[in-house]
């Protein structure tokens, strides 16, 4: 083996530095030298395979050395850049640049080649980050899908939805005159109008239900999207029933034809009316929603456009010159003016929102609180590995002392611990962009469908971006308290120490005050977890008005082609109920148009002998049922009686109202017997023979609204929603069900088939989204926390070994130590308690448009939180107490 300073010394010159000060980089040099020569061997290699090794790293310890000399010797780097700007040398600031970037490189080198010689400490270390980047960044590819992502549009920022909206009910759907009066008004928006519907698509001996979307010619030009075969509708088409033409979806284009491209021009039967199909939509394009599979134009007529029917939803483009805020106060006013004119729209107005603040603005909140979460999560992570380092400092205390004392500089030994701090990042985030990848399935199956956009999260260009930058920046935020305590060695107390590791009073405070930082932070997001959990626990409690246990729900549409009059769809409706009460296991089914829990229809109404001012009129949800749905779904009778088949067509006009609906319109005296005119297009008064309990309609978060129920056969609707509840499991009738259809008209599908309580449970997909990943992250921090203190209380015992012997030795009680031990830690829990808490009381309000009958400072929660962390702190605390109350005393002064 070399002598490896005389080695150096002939080989290096450092012209005007002075003679200590050489000898001492000299050693330093000498010193890397033969710490590459060491791992040489380590590495298996023989005397001279390694001695050549080491010799190899020749430029590297040059440039070290060159760098040591320009830092210590005064005024000589400011020379060199004041040289190098007179005479412009751009050559001179890139070799600069690219030797930085070189030295880095050696620095990341060197760091993984220490870190090989930890596993344990590398492996806890690397774990610990990547579990901080990997939840930030599938986190972040969800706001990026979902918020950031702008809609595959042209120019989207310019797309907006347009609404009425009345103080009472806010926004709704536009009526079909409006809709017209502002295209021929506006002139700072270019408008177009949309309704969902749906149809039965018989190819092949297969029905199957598909949803359309009758449009206005001009709204895929609006968009800016093209068919990519064939072409988009004409203003000639845009006429009902008229040129019977269709363009299909690219999902459907590949299912029923193969992809074939001779496609334009075939013929395409819906509901039993043939269609010419004139374009195919490109993959991926969604309007109005991902079950859109053919458009159709809407052929409104201008003569008969209602203005009372609120059905269309209505999409437009700012034209340029316009602000959204211009365009907004022109539809008001056309709104309000056209509301004058026309009683039955008393008190309307209108309202301008951006259409990617239409589609995500209601998840917004919840994704917000999310990043919020999951960034807590990574300063957690980045608490616990300081915490690492600082301990792995303290270790290396000596060999920094020496490496100070032998020349080299603070920002040298800071530039060095911040590169092993950055490789600990980059492996990290290697590891934690694996975790999110594979994240990005679950988290779509765990929101069945209910964020919207939810299909566009993927690992792109901007989730790489964001997770190199993370990377970097945890990096730096996680090994700069550390490598700032390393860069201070007391020099001759270390070499005093003869080899002994203290991390000293400063690092014990830093490590203490990380842990009461990462407590803190964990009561946080426990909190928060806490309020959205028994939020949740309560929403799942609420009482539906009625019982969704197996109870099996189905959709049936009957085409107006084949079942033109309300007789025959009485008919077909009426054998579809009786054969299906025929069936085993089946007790009790009936049928309604709108399924309780997805969606309100409002109606106006008026009292037998209460006039009221148009535009005052009461109003109500609007339900049609048929006899045996109360008693599908066990919703109570109160008073009266409930449908029968004799309300037909021509008997008496019937209705039933539920209890909202008696305490808003008729308190203090009975609805029994009470006369109301509904505005469905009947004539006539219905007479209330029923009371039945509240159903929340809008949801389980909303209050029941007042509810009005008519019989089918007085109403008649061609779509109606078939409920059957059995004696078990409602699935197990599936197959029955469809059989049944097939019998009575082949070309009748059962669609949207599922169970009720399946439905229910789909309600709750975007809060059960927010409550399981919170608390997951919640959970996580306390483990972290729990870990970081561990840690803590360990390296103590081990620097009080000798203290805890001698101790012993004179006769303390275990019990004692064990308590002083684990009170050491758990004063620290307190403290980051009393910090949490306070954090928690103040940001509490953000999650407060999350919460459901629980306020932000819920005790209970606030309770639990500290419960749980105080049990679990214990836990981490008295472990490694308990491990030092079995030391051996004369082994631990043998020690000293």
């Amino acid at each position: 083996m070399r002598n490896w300073e005389t080695y150096v010394r002939d080989r290096l010159s450092l012209p005007g530095l002075a003679p200590a000060r050489e000898a001492r980089i000299i050693r330093e040099i000498a010193a890397q030298l033969e710490d590459f020569y060491q791992d040489a061997i380590a590495r298996g290699l023989g005397d001279a395979e390694a001695d050549a090794f080491a010799c190899a790293q020749i430029d590297d310890w040059r440039r070290m050395a060159q760098d040591l000399w320009l830092v210590d010797r005064p005024n000589a780097r400011p020379r060199l850049e004041r040289a190098a700007s007179a005479i412009g040398d751009i050559a001179g600031d890139k070799r600069r640049g690219l030797r930085m970037i070189a030295d880095l490189l050696h620095d990341m080198r060197f760091a993984v080649r220490q870190f090989s010689k930890t596993p344990v400490f590398t492996i806890v270390a690397t774990l610990t980050i990547a579990l901080g980047i990997g939840a930030n960044t599938a986190i972040f590819s969800v706001v990026n899908g979902v918020l950031l992502r702008p809609l595959p549009y042209a120019d989207p920022d310019r797309l907006v939805r347009v609404y009425e909206i009345t103080p009472r009910f806010g926004r709704f759907s536009v009526a079909p005159a409006t809709f017209l009066d502002w295209r021929r008004e506006s002139t700072a928006l270019r408008i177009a109008a949309y309704d969902v519907g749906s149809a039965t698509l018989a190819q092949d001996g297969m029905p199957e239900r598909v949803t359309n979307v009758s449009v206005s010619w001009d709204l895929f030009d609006l968009l800016g999207v093209k068919p990519v075969l064939g072409r988009a509708f004409v203003q000639d088409e845009d006429v009902a029933m008229k040129n019977q033409v269709i363009i299909i979806s690219h999902g459907m284009w590949q299912r029923r034809f193969g992809g074939d491209r001779g496609v334009i021009n075939r013929t395409l039967v819906l509901s039993e009316v043939p269609y010419t199909i004139v374009g195919v939509m490109p993959a991926g394009f969604e309007f109005p929603s991902p079950e859109a599979e053919y458009w159709v134009p809407l052929g409104l007529e201008t003569a008969n456009a209602p203005r009372g029917a609120h059905y269309l939803g209505v999409v437009a483009r700012i034209k340029d010159g316009t602000t959204i805020e211009q365009a907004h106060a022109e539809i008001k006013t056309i709104t309000e003016r056209l509301a004058r004119q026309h009683p039955q729209s008393k008190d309307e107005s209108g309202e301008v929102v951006g259409l990617h603040e239409q589609i995500v603005g209601e998840i917004r909140p919840a994704l917000l609180t999310l990043v919020g979460a999951v960034g807590v999560v990574v300063l957690i992570a980045c608490g616990n590995v300081a915490n690492l380092l600082l301990v792995r400092a303290s270790v290396r205390n000596k060999e920094i002392a020496i490496r100070t004392a032998l020349g080299a500089g603070r920002r040298r030994i800071v530039t060095q611990m911040l590169a092993e701090s950055l490789v600990l990042a980059f492996a990290g985030g290697a590891i934690g962009l694996l975790l999110a990848y594979g994240a990005i399935g679950p988290l779509q199956a765990l929101n069945a469908g209910s964020i919207p956009r939810i299909d566009d999260v993927a690992i792109d260009g901007r989730v790489l971006a964001f997770t190199l930058l993370l990377c970097g920046v945890t990096g730096i935020l996680f090994g700069l308290v550390p490598a700032w305590q390393a860069s201070r060695p007391n020099v001759s107390e270390a070499i005093k120490e003869g080899g002994r590791n203290s991390i000293g009073s400063g690092g014990r405070w830093l490590r203490n005050g990380l842990v009461m930082m990462e407590v803190a932070f964990s009561v946080v997001l426990l909190v928060g977890a806490a309020l959205l959990l028994r939020s949740f626990s309560r929403l799942t409690s609420v009482d539906p008005g009625f019982s969704a246990e197996n109870v099996l729900t189905f959709r049936v549409g009957l085409p107006r082609t084949s079942y033109k009059e309300d007789a025959q769809r009485e008919a077909l409706f009426a054998q579809l109920l009786e054969r299906l009460r025929g069936l085993p296991r089946v007790t009790a089914a009936g049928m309604i148009q709108s399924l309780p829990i997805r969606d309100s229809y409002f109606l106006s109404f008026s009292v037998q002998g209460r006039p009221a001012a148009a535009g005052t009129e009461p109003s109500a949800n609007y339900r049609v049922a048929s006899p045996g749905y109360f008693e599908a779904l066990g919703i109570p009778i109160r008073q009266g009686r409930t449908f029968t088949d004799r309300d037909a067509a021509g008997a008496p006009m019937v209705a039933i109202v539920d209890e909202a609906f008696a305490r808003r319109y008729f308190p203090g005296a009975g609805a029994i017997g009470q006369r109301i005119d509904v505005g469905n297009g009947t004539d006539g008064f219905y007479e209330i023979v029923g009371l039945v309990g509240d159903v929340r309609y809008g949801g389980l978060d909303a209050t029941p609204e007042p509810t009005m129920y008519i019989p089918y056969k007085q109403d008649v609707f061609s779509t109606m929603w078939i409920v059957a509840r059995t004696d078990g499991d409602p699935t197990a009738i599936a197959s029955n069900v469809r059989g049944l259809l097939r019998d009575l008209d082949r070309n009748l599908p059962a669609f949207s088939m599922s169970p009720l309580a399946d439905v229910v449970s789909e309600s709750l997909d975007q809060r059960r989204f927010s409550v399981l990943l919170l608390g997951l992250f919640a959970t996580i921090a306390l483990l972290l926390a729990a870990v970081g203190l561990y840690g803590v209380i360990s390296y103590s015992v081990s620097q009080r070994t000798q203290e805890i012997g001698v101790r012993l030795a004179i006769g303390a009680p275990r019990s004692r130590l064990l308590g002083m031990v684990v009170g050491q830690g758990m004063k620290l829990v307190i403290a980051g308690i009393v910090l949490g808490l306070a954090g928690a009381l103040a940001l509490a309000r953000l999650v407060s448009t999350l919460l459901f009958e629980v306020t932000p400072f819920d005790p209970p929660s606030y309770a639990s939180t500290v419960i749980a962390l105080v049990a679990v702190a214990a836990l981490a605390c008295y472990v490694p107490a308990r491990r030092a109350m079995r030391v051996d005393p004369i082994t631990a002064l043998r020690c000293s």
